[in-house]
């Protein structure tokens, strides 16, 4: 141990002759770990609610989604369906349209978007876990199905395996007879085989169809889609993959989304509240910091003769100022270990035992929460980076002592 780590330690554990520092010193102490346990805790908040949203809302989002980047729809011929298929680390793919169409069921109508799905979608994105009635098929006894989402099942008041009773989807003709309105609009009839539940339904909610009916209701060609949607066999792929489907479809502008990105919207919402609560916490941290700044200053002034005593001895202003420097790291370094502690303690107690309830009516319990290591780090950073700004001041002072002659 250098003399001048020694020597910081020394102003840092021992008491000092007025007991007002050694209160001020206890006080930044306490002030600097509660501060960076609150912040570690505000953020494993925002990381449970985070990891919440995103188990919530990729329900229905596959792992890798391709979209034309100019236009809505995009051409998928057989021969690169079968390539991206077989590409290493994608475990299934499937060809997707999707538009809005007028839902019509017994007097009630709306207007709601409709997958049209090849029948391996459910190993592309499984919504079996997820079925609240009936039964998740596209086809029953060769006839197509229709698979509706809660929201849109309640809307329209269906009623599932109800054989007298189909839903009418209607869709614009492109071009056709369109005298006093007649033959507007293609009509087909489909009857529902059961519904699901997801977080993921916006607005009106949304259904799912066999592909050949949904092509069949909008009119578009056969290699037409709206996309293509993918489920890795490794999350680690990507990166391989993405490079693969740029080659396969070198031909047409794609844009390729993985599960973040197609909901990135709303995560860029919650990082920049994660950032907002990040920086009120800090702002009271760099105010508690104040003590520590009066704390280390009435130390230097208490040890002016110390310092006098050590420049005569021959020690130079960066060994007075690395003296000061490692006092402030002493008070961060207690901070850290302190607030790690008890930030790991009450991070066990609220996962055990739930310390902060949301109410009943609530998804979850209790607030999720999630420490990571990037919290951590900026805890750490944050604290060191102000304890060091904090003592500067008293640095200068001490150096600027070192120079004095005793009156």
């Amino acid at each position: 141990m250098s003399i001048s780590t020694q020597v910081a330690w020394k102003y840092f554990y021992k008491r000092k002759k007025n007991h007002f520092i050694n209160y001020i010193s206890a006080l930044s102490v306490i002030g600097l770990t509660i501060g960076f346990t609150v912040l570690l805790l505000v953020g494993s908040v925002f990381n449970g609610f985070e990891g919440l949203l995103l188990s919530m809302f990729s329900q229905t989002n596959p792992d890798l989604y391709i979209a034309s980047e100019r236009g809505k729809t995009m051409d998928i011929t057989p021969q690169q369906l079968e390539e991206v298929t077989a590409l290493t680390g994608v475990a299934a793919a499937a060809p997707v349209l999707e538009e809005t169409v007028l839902f019509s069921y017994d007097n009630n109508n709306l207007v709601a978007s409709l997958y049209g799905v090849p029948e391996n979608y459910f190993s592309v994105v499984d919504l079996r876990p997820y079925r609240s009635l009936g039964a998740l098929e596209l086809y029953m006894e060769g006839e197509p199905q229709l698979i509706l989402g809660t929201t849109l099942k309640r809307n329209l008041n269906v009623v599932i395996n109800d054989p007298f009773q189909p839903v009418e989807t209607f869709f614009p003709r492109s071009s056709g007879t369109t005298f006093l309105g007649q033959d507007l609009l293609r009509r087909q009839v489909i009857y529902p085989s059961g519904t699901f539940s997801v977080v993921q339904e916006e607005g009106s909610g949304h259904a799912y169809a066999p592909l050949d009916f949904v092509r069949s209701l909008i009119g578009y060609p056969d290699t037409v889609y709206t996309g293509l949607q993918i489920k890795l066999a490794d999350e680690g792929a990507e990166n391989r993959v993405r490079q693969s489907l740029h080659h396969i479809f070198n031909e047409q502008k794609i844009i390729i989304r993985n599960n973040y990105q197609q909901d990135e919207d709303l995560y860029k919402l919650m990082n920049i509240e994660k950032w907002i609560g990040y920086i009120i916490v800090i702002f009271t941290i760099i105010l508690i910091a104040f003590n520590l700044v009066g704390c280390i200053w009435m130390i230097v002034i208490e040890k002016s003769d110390h310092f006098r005593i050590l420049k005569a001895m021959g020690a130079q202003k960066k060994d007075i100022r690395r003296i000061i420097f490692k006092l402030g790291g002493f008070y961060a370094l207690t901070s850290i270990l302190t607030g790690t502690g008890v930030t790991l303690l009450i991070y066990w107690l609220h996962k055990t035992f739930g310390l902060l309830r949301m109410g009943e009516s609530m998804i979850v319990d209790s607030y999720p929460s999630e420490l990571h290591g990037t919290d951590f780090i900026l805890g750490i950073s944050v604290v060191i980076l102000i304890c060091f700004l904090a003592s500067w001041p008293a640095a200068i002072r001490a150096v600027n002592l070192s120079f004095r002659q005793k009156k």
